[in-house]
């Protein structure tokens, strides 16, 4: 695609707009800004920028649910399997929000769901934590006769307590 003069500065005014909170896409991604992102990726904007504790775009759309930006930011070539700096993985942040729409289209392109955060727990493991929505745990646990490796993880302990 070749962008006009006015397609330009709509992505320069769009980059502007959003930088004072931090990287554009990641910022638009976040948000659910679909427009943005999509000329933002257009334009070859950087799919792997940070925001905090180096999630990147893909990270916040999953976890927001915006299951149209995950598929723009994938489309474009975002990692899908990039871990932020606690290990979270685009699918763990999903999962983590409860996000079955984003966990579906992460879980269609292949997302590992084997992938552990630093604390050694995977997208599966997580799913299985009270107060997951059940269609949630079910969709992680498609195909598999049981949850290997959840018996080393008391869920009881990782409630937070008050």
């Amino acid at each position: 695609m070749e962008f006009s003069a006015t397609d330009w500065v709509t992505v320069a005014l769009t980059e502007a707009t959003l930088s004072h909170e931090g990287p554009p896409l990641f910022i638009a991604a976040q948000r659910g800004c679909i427009a943005a992102v999509k000329v933002m990726c257009e334009a070859g904007s950087n799919l792997e920028v940070f925001g905090s504790k180096r999630q990147r775009p893909l990270h916040a759309a999953a976890a927001e649910g915006h299951g149209g930006i995950v598929a723009i930011l994938i489309g474009a070539g975002s990692l899908i399997d990039v871990q932020d700096d606690d290990g979270n993985t685009p699918l763990i942040s999903a999962v983590l929000n409860g996000q079955a729409s984003t966990v579906e289209i992460l879980m269609a392109v292949g997302a590992d769901v084997t992938l552990a955060r630093v604390d050694g727990m995977t997208a599966r493991h997580i799913a299985q934590l009270p107060g997951t929505p059940k269609g949630l745990r079910e969709l992680l646990a498609l195909g598999d006769e049981a949850i290997v490796g959840l018996e080393e993880f008391n869920v009881i302990d990782v409630t937070p307590t008050r």
